[in-house]
């Protein structure tokens, strides 16, 4: 069935878009963002399963790393990240009433100006022209997923591949950027035809509809249920991963060099904390990611690498240069740089500083720590140390200043203190989440994102996909 499957998705490509010739020189460079996919599910990283092969080729015969962290658990931050080269904490859109603030650089703006066509075809709401992710793009479809009642129609991956293929027929001579954002990995985990009952019995939309994570808390999945989802996860995978391998090949057929980089927002958690999904923790199954770097000599990195990394990786691939926190992933990384982590999802307002081979992570309740030298799953959590503690919120930063008694539901921490919610006048502190409620006279700077409202119908089909608890 696998060699008819490819050969009938060849066929596909070659229907949809006869590819011209690219520059001469340049190479295109195509991103690939694969929500919602932990790096233990791909066969490069460990999977038993034959679920990647076209990626399993691409990460062989280029870069990969072993070691790949997201910076929030969630979509809408973590792409932003992707694009700009700077983390949550930095660009602040960690919540959907934010959107890109107009100031901050993006990838495709750059290559755009470097004269580089510039393509995006996105597939869910969080990555969509609403937030600002069309700037930089000459084309970028996102199929309406904004407007009401599209929400819950799922954009498949074969139908962006094939606008992609579309749209680079029409670039002849010319170097493209194409950013392609694929969300069939993301629940509720339906792949089509041949590919549902590939692993398991074929999936429907009555299997375990998702509720939300704190249900699943009291109420877990059965070890049958769990295995179900996860095989149907594994057969998304599969056909994401056949697509993928018909838009390569489109490309290696009409002689146009290519570098791919591939990764994803963030992972997911299949019963590792009692329950299913993300954005609530910071944990490895939902912070370590794949990332792959094609058409550069073939190594496997064990540097801390992530999401944050992408946009200067593709800068160096195009000869350019762009302010960023995150690093070009083509010469030489530090071993076990810092990383800051984040979600303020669902109220969980958890902070994390992954330093050396510890992470430590902050909350309402506790302040704990985990050594990754003893235990890389992070079973067992150790008290932070005051040291630590000052650490992680050095990486928020003393950005706001008070000019009378201010207030605040979140965390407050000024000249090396954390404070019972209340600063007084001419303080610099520091707040978590960045952006909540300040009561009284304060400054911040640089100033929180612009905000955005999203429609109560919007908000409605958002929770019937998880996005909303």
């Amino acid at each position: 069935m696998g060699v008819l499957v490819v050969t009938l998705l060849l066929a596909c490509a070659d229907s949809v878009a006869r590819l011209p010739p690219g520059h001469p020189s340049q190479p295109d460079l195509v991103l690939v963002s694969i929500d919602s996919l932990r790096a233990d599910h791909l066969g490069s990283y460990g999977n038993p399963r034959d679920v990647s092969p076209f990626l399993d080729q691409l990460a062989a015969s280029g870069l990969r790393f072993e070691n790949a962290l997201a910076s929030s658990p969630w979509t809408l931050p973590s792409h932003v990240t992707m694009l700009s080269g700077r983390g949550p904490l930095e660009h602040n859109v960690i919540e959907d009433d934010r959107r890109i603030p107009g100031d901050l650089p993006l990838v495709a703006e750059r290559l755009r100006d470097a004269g580089y066509a510039t393509g995006g075809f996105v597939s869910t709401i969080y990555v969509s022209s609403d937030y600002g992710f069309d700037r930089g793009f000459d084309t970028f479809v996102d199929y309406d997923l904004t407007k009401t009642g599209n929400l819950q129609r799922q954009v498949r991956a074969e139908k962006l591949v094939d606008d992609a293929l579309a749209w680079l027929s029409a670039q002849p001579g010319k170097p493209a950027f194409l950013f392609v954002h694929l969300y069939d990995v993301h629940y509720p985990y339906l792949p089509p035809e041949p590919w549902g009952a590939r692993y398991d019995k074929p999936g429907t939309k009555k299997s375990t509809r998702y509720k939300n994570y704190a249900y699943y808390k009291t109420h877990p999945l059965t070890d049958k249920q769990l295995e179900h989802q996860r095989a149907q996860y594994d057969e998304c995978i599969r056909y994401v991963d056949d697509q993928l391998a018909r838009l390569h090949a489109a490309l290696e057929r009409a002689g146009r060099k290519n570098t791919w980089v591939v990764t994803a927002d963030h992972g997911e958690e299949f019963g590792e904390r009692g329950s299913w999904g993300h954005a609530h923790t910071l944990h490895p199954e939902v912070m370590r990611v794949p990332l792959i770097v094609s058409d550069q000599p073939p190594a496997v990195r064990q540097e801390r690498a992530g999401v944050i990394d992408v946009a200067p990786t593709l800068m160096a691939l195009a000869g350019l240069s762009m302010d960023t926190t995150g690093l070009s992933l083509l010469g030489p990384l530090p071993s076990a740089r810092d990383w800051p982590m984040e979600t303020s999802r669902f109220d969980t307002a958890k902070l994390s500083l992954v330093s050396g081979l510890s992470r430590v992570e902050i909350d309402n309740d506790a302040r704990v720590a985990y050594d990754w030298s003893r235990d890389p799953g992070e079973r067992q959590a150790a008290p932070a140390t005051p040291e630590q503690v000052a650490a992680a919120w050095a990486a928020v930063g003393e950005a706001w200043t008070a000019t009378s008694v201010v207030r605040s539901p979140g965390s407050m921490w000024s000249g090396g203190t954390l404070l019972a919610h209340e600063v007084p006048a001419g303080s610099r502190f520091a707040l978590y989440p960045p952006d909540a409620t300040v009561l009284g006279e304060a400054q911040r700077t640089p100033p929180l994102p612009p905000r955005m409202e999203l429609s109560d119908d919007t908000r409605e089909q958002l929770e019937a996909l998880g996005y909303q608890q």
